[in-house]
């Protein structure tokens, strides 16, 4: 494998893997983590600050860096965040290493359409068995066959019926072949545009498309398009602002009035970096849940 320097940056791959925003990826049973993103496979290893890599079928340093927006002063993320809030500094600490990824948008906004009630281990083996249904073949290595996300072109002609009955997608699969059509309609790339735009345009421009709710378009902004001030608000989002900043709010729906008091609650104590704040809260939120569910306290 070959090697980057991270010149101290953190990162630490399980946490920036599996914290919600991709569901590609899965740790094989030597440590090395393993996802395709476009129309490469990626592996991934950390040893003493360095980066691992390798790329098949062919060498794509620049995708790595870009996916993983190594380009970014994390270290200086944390530290503004943790001078704005002395909790959210115990949590970059603890979970030092967590990063926001760039993904491809349309990849993104699909896959966040299969998201919606589902489960992460859900979510990730419904696009599983997506891509394995309607991507194409990428590479085979060590007994296992890895596929691109399907083209959009693929899915705005699959059966809905057929979608449907793709494991773990049930009704969210007619819901992703309209989606799809809309975006196919608005022509090559206007996606990846949307990247050019500022964070309230962009955000405008998808919930024009039908089947896209904020929480939806918000995890495109932040999690593929650069709107690091995006915040995507659920309940957990919202019993977490109402816990730690927001105690006189009672609701207990999230309304198109609420997520915009969330979101602005966000925006004014975080700032650029209110994607960021959220996503630590969101990831200690996920940690207690998951250790809950293993019976621990």
């Amino acid at each position: 494998m070959q090697e980057i320097d991270l010149n101290g940056q953190p990162l630490d791959l399980a946490l920036t893997l599996t914290c919600g925003q991709a569901f590609r990826w899965h740790q094989r049973e030597d440590g090395i983590w393993s996802g395709v993103v476009r129309d490469k496979l990626i592996e991934l290893d950390m040893r003493d600050g360095m980066l691992l890599w390798r790329t098949y079928p062919s060498d794509d340093e620049p995708l790595v860096r870009d996916y993983l927006r190594l380009a970014d002063d994390v270290t200086c993320i944390y530290h503004t965040l943790a001078e704005m809030d002395p909790h959210l500094g115990e949590l970059a600490q603890r979970f030092s290493g967590l990063r926001l990824l760039r993904q491809d948008p349309t990849e993104t906004l699909l896959t966040f359409i299969c998201s919606a009630a589902n489960s992460i281990p859900r979510i990730t083996a419904g696009v599983a068995a997506l891509s394995v249904k309607y991507g194409d073949l990428v590479c085979e290595t060590e007994g296992s066959c890895y596929f691109t996300f399907p083209h959009l072109a693929r899915l705005a002609e699959a059966d809905p019926t057929e979608l449907a009955t793709t494991e773990s997608l049930g009704f969210r699969g007619p819901n992703l072949k309209s989606v799809a059509e809309q975006v196919l309609e608005r022509g090559e790339g206007w996606l990846m545009s949307l990247r050019g735009m500022t964070y309230s345009d962009a955000k405008q421009m998808l919930l024009e498309i039908k089947g896209v709710g904020q929480k939806i378009a918000d995890c495109v902004c932040l999690f593929s398009l650069d709107k690091d001030e995006a915040v995507p608000v659920d309940t957990h989002v919202r019993q977490l602002a109402q816990k730690f900043f927001m105690p006189d709010m009672q609701a207990k729906t999230i309304t198109d009035a609420v997520y915009r008091r969330v979101m602005e609650a966000f925006e004014e104590r975080y700032g650029r970096y209110a994607g960021w704040a959220q996503h630590l809260l969101f990831y200690e939120d996920l940690m207690r849940t998951r250790a809950l569910g293993r019976g621990l306290k």
